[in-house]
C-alpha cells in the first residue's frame, strides 16, 4: 500500500504524544524484516503488510528521515548507498546543510522507535536492532549467494557473475554498516526471532505463511497494547 511519508510522520506524533487516558489504546503489531539482496525478503515484507493490513516500510524510511534532517532524499540514499566509505561519511547538499554519520544513525533511530507506535512492516534500516527488547517479532529472510544471485540476475536482466558480485559487495556493505553504527553483528541469530532461507522455497506467499505462524506464536496476531509514556514525559499542548 501507498504510504504517505508526512502523513506517517504525524501519526507518530500523534501516537507518542497521545495523553494518558489513551495510552490502552490498541495499536497494531511491528514486524521487522532483515534480509540479504536477492533473498526476496522485499516481496515477502510488502506481501506480508499486504496480508495483516499494514503500511510496509522501507524508502518510506528514508523520506521520514530526510524530513526529520530537513535535507534532499537523495542525500539521505547516497549515505545509504556508500555507507561502507568511511571518510566520506559526510556530504555537502544544496543550502550547505551537511549530515555526518551519528546524524544519520540518530534521526533513522528516530523514525524506527515513531514506527513502533503506528505499527506496521519495517523492512531493512536496522529496525530489529533499534527495537530490540521490544514486543515485535523480528525476522530474518536469507538465501545463499548462488541462489540469490540466480534470482537477482533474472529480476535485473544481468549477467549472473554481475549478480553475484553485486550480492556480495551489497551485503558486506550492510555487515560494515551495522557493525560501524549499531555494534551488531549482520547475521547475529540472537538478533532475531525467526531466519528463513528462501533457497528452496518457490512461492513468497508459502515464506509469508511461516511468518503468520510465528507471529501468532508470538501473541502478536491480537493488537497490543499502546505502551504507557514514562514518568515526566512532556507532552505537547
Amino acid at each position: 500500500m501507498a504510504v504517505d511519508a508526512q502523513a506517517v510522520i504525524n501519526a507518530m506524533i500523534r501516537a507518542m504524544e497521545a495523553p494518558p487516558q489513551e495510552a490502552l489504546r490498541e495499536v497494531k503489531p511491528v514486524i521487522t524484516v532483515s534480509r540479504t539482496l536477492g533473498s526476496g525478503g522485499d516481496t515477502i515484507a510488502r506481501a506480508l503488510a499486504e496480508r495483516l493490513g499494514l503500511a510496509c516500510y522501507d524508502r518510506e524510511i528514508l523520506d521520514g528521515i530526510a524530513a526529520e534532517a530537513n535535507v534532499s532524499k537523495s542525500l539521505i540514499e547516497r549515505l545509504t548507498e556508500k555507507m561502507d566509505a568511511v571518510d566520506s561519511w559526510v556530504y555537502s547538499v544544496v543550502f550547505g546543510k551537511h549530515v555526518s554519520r551519528d546524524e544519520y544513525a540518530r534521526f533513522l533511530t528516530t523514525i524506527v522507535r515513531g514506527l513502533y507506535h503506528t505499527g506496521g512492516v519495517i523492512c531493512g534500516r536496522a529496525g530489529h536492532v533499534i527495537l530490540a527488547g521490544r514486543d515485535i517479532l523480528r525476522v530474518r529472510v536469507v538465501g545463499s549467494v548462488e541462489a540469490c544471485a540466480s534470482r537477482l540476475s533474472e529480476e535485473r536482466g544481468i549477467s549472473y557473475s554481475e549478480a553475484k558480485q553485486t550480492v556480495v559487495d551489497t551485503n558486506k556493505r550492510r555487515e560494515r554498516f551495522m557493525w560501524e553504527v549499531f555494534r551488531s553483528r549482520y547475521d547475529d541469530p540472537i538478533s532475531f526471532d525467526l531466519t528463513i532461507n528462501t533457497d528452496n522455497f518457490r512461492k513468497s506467499d508459502d515464506v509469508v505463511e511461516v511468518i503468520l505462524s510465528a507471529i501468532k506464536g508470538r501473541g502478536l496476531d491480537k493488537p497490543r497494547r499502546a505502551p504507557t509514556p514514562p514518568p515526566g514525559t512532556v507532552r505537547a499542548t
